[in-house]
């Protein structure tokens, strides 16, 4: 299992440009709203990557920035570029659990033990938990020897049984990768043939979605311009590979803004845009890893949407998928700019009410423990101090002046506090233990 280090270092890289690759932002306000945006953030050397948005079905922006403008920079990216997409796939998953129900061949209510006739409370366990992550089902594999990548879906099945549940099936909620792994094998077990192949056959074929494809388990590869995933490393830019192995290979698909469009299309028209929608009439799936970020996005009640794709994860995510989404509803959102944070001083009787030990569930039960040091807040891993936090307000608390990564302290129900840590641009939540 790959060991996460939360160093939230201040970085630096070299001067970067944005480049047009097909349109030049229009007339049109929205349209240069969205574009200043990412050419402000790609001037912080915070994005790299491609934007495809459409309002009333209107082309409002397709374009890719570029730090380096060089097409011989491994960092390059044109707007038909083919990026991995990770748990997009989850989306697609979705799509073909509503397909196989409205042509009778399962139910989402379904127990997975119709599929997995052995597996421990599987008549408890039904397919929606499935989708909906409330099955107990850890995030990843527990106590796995060896790497995620070698395994193969019989494997991860054989292993998922073994796996204690974190609670009792629908009683609560915990994003499951595990879970997931058992509906890919539930649609291969139906189509009688692997889960990407069934991707490929029953959306990517269909949908016209030419340049999408997987990198496992199909009959033809159609990866022919691919992204090259990146982070930063001390002040450099550093391509890292876009297969790592401590990630399931079962669902490794890439593809274009404009192929992921035609996907949303799809998700727009029923019987799947009322099944995936959520309560604001909005189908939505972020996905990421390593040096890639990935998300599509549909407002059905606002008529917008738009694919948003990065080679390079400096980029504050979530707050530009929220900025993205206000820039499409036509309003006003501030360019992004040079942060300079100010440390102010607080009462040590606040900051020892932060002081112990807090679990991040979305980082696989990674624990860090929060230390008082004068005027600040230290943070150690494994007994291991890795970053020393100042406070921007008595609540929040950051390392580098510049950078947008917080700890945020918020209250709980037993009257302690748990934190809110930005990483990367997303956002987490660590319990107080």
């Amino acid at each position: 299992m790959r060991k996460i280090f939360l160093l939230f270092l201040g970085l630096a890289i070299a001067s970067c440009t944005s480049e047009t690759e097909k349109i030049e932002a229009s007339e049109n306000p929205i349209s240069q709203h969205l574009d200043a945006y990412f050419t402000a953030l790609t001037d912080l050397k915070e994005f790299n990557g491609v934007i495809l948005a459409f309002k009333n079905d209107s082309l409002i922006l397709d374009k890719a920035y570029n730090l380096f403008p060089n097409p011989n920079s491994s960092t390059y990216v044109s707007t038909e570029s083919q990026f991995d997409i990770h748990s997009v796939a989850k989306l697609m998953t979705h799509y073909l659990i509503v397909k196989l129900e409205e042509e009778g061949r399962l139910s989402e209510e379904d127990p997975i033990n119709r599929f997995f006739p052995d597996f421990p409370k599987g008549d408890q366990i039904t397919v929606k938990m499935l989708l909906d992550h409330s099955s107990g089902l850890p995030r990843e594999l527990l106590d796995l020897e060896g790497n995620e990548f070698d395994l193969e879906p019989s494997e991860i099945v054989a292993l998922a049984k073994k796996q204690p549940l974190l609670f009792e099936p629908g009683e609560d909620a915990q994003y499951s990768n595990v879970g997931y792994e058992l509906l890919y094998e539930v649609i291969s077990q139906i189509y009688g043939k692997p889960f990407s192949q069934c991707v490929v056959d029953e959306i990517f074929v269909p949908l016209k979605m030419d340049h999408s494809g997987a990198h496992f388990y199909t009959n033809n590869k159609r990866l022919e311009n691919p992204a090259k995933n990146h982070v930063l490393q001390d002040t450099s830019l550093v391509q890292v590979p876009n297969i790592l192995e401590d990630e399931f290979k079962t669902a490794r698909f890439y593809s274009t803004a404009a192929d992921l469009d035609r996907f949303l299309k799809a998700l727009e028209k029923e019987p799947y845009a009322s099944v995936l929608k959520n309560e604001a009439g909005v189908i939505a799936k972020d996905g990421g890893s390593k040096g890639i970020r990935a998300q599509v996005y549909t407002d059905l009640e606002k008529d917008f949407r738009f694919v948003l794709l990065a080679n390079y994860d400096e980029m504050p995510f979530f707050k530009t998928i929220e900025d993205v989404s206000k820039i499409l509803d036509s309003e006003l959102v501030e360019i992004p700019k040079e942060l300079n944070r100010v440390a102010i001083e607080v009462e040590p009787d606040i900051l020892e009410q932060y002081v112990g030990s807090y679990s991040f569930a979305d980082f696989d039960g990674l624990i860090l423990r929060v230390e008082m040091e004068e005027n600040g807040i230290a943070v150690f891993q494994d007994n291991e101090k890795i970053g020393f936090l100042m406070a921007e307000s008595p609540t929040v608390f950051f390392e580098n002046p510049k950078e947008p990564e917080s700890f945020e302290f918020i209250p709980n129900e037993e009257g302690s506090y748990d934190v809110m840590m930005g990483w990367k641009g997303i956002s987490v939540k660590g319990k107080r233990l």
